[in-house]
């Protein structure tokens, strides 16, 4: 367990300091549900733009970021998503989507927030909801949730 915790360690510090304002002003837009612009955000982070698009194309590349090709919306950013995928959550009356279900129950016990999680069993596909009451997950007896060992190295978004 040491070394897997190391590991997500130096994964987490292999990011710029401005990936990760950049991220993290992403992540509070997408918990409001106002999601932001690369164009907006040289402006927003006091940064210079070509500063902003290197670290939007790193993040992308590095599957930490999802940005729309069309609008230049950021849509997802470190496991939060609007977009839909496998792990749903409502947070304060707000559908939001997880990219793996140790995120979606872990936003808003981070947050020591409310939220209802529907997701599903990785074997067998079958639907599993659990509540968070102030940060505290409410699960059913016998809930399981389990992340197996990956290559931190992968796109997080693509491989978990």
């Amino acid at each position: 367990m040491a070394d897997f915790v190391e590991e997500i360690e130096r994964f987490l510090a292999s990011f710029s300091p401005e990936e990760n304002t950049l991220s993290r002003h992403a992540f509070r837009a997408l918990l409001d549900g106002q999601p932001a612009t690369v164009a907006e955000l040289p402006a927003a982070l006091g940064l210079p733009p070509a500063v902003v698009e290197a670290a939007v194309e790193n993040l992308t590349k590095r599957g930490t970021m999802v940005v729309e090709s069309d609008t230049g919306r950021i849509v997802g950013v470190r496991g939060l998503s609007l977009v839909e995928a496998n792990h749903r959550f409502i947070l304060e009356g707000r559908e939001l989507y997880a990219w793996c279900a140790v995120d979606a129950v872990g936003i808003p016990a981070a947050l020591g927030a409310d939220a209802r999680v529907d997701s599903h069993c990785h074997h067998c596909r079958a639907p599993l909801t659990l509540e968070l009451k102030g940060g505290t997950v409410e699960a059913p007896d016998g809930l399981v949730i389990w992340a197996v060992e990956r290559d931190l190295t992968r796109s997080l978004r693509t491989h978990t």
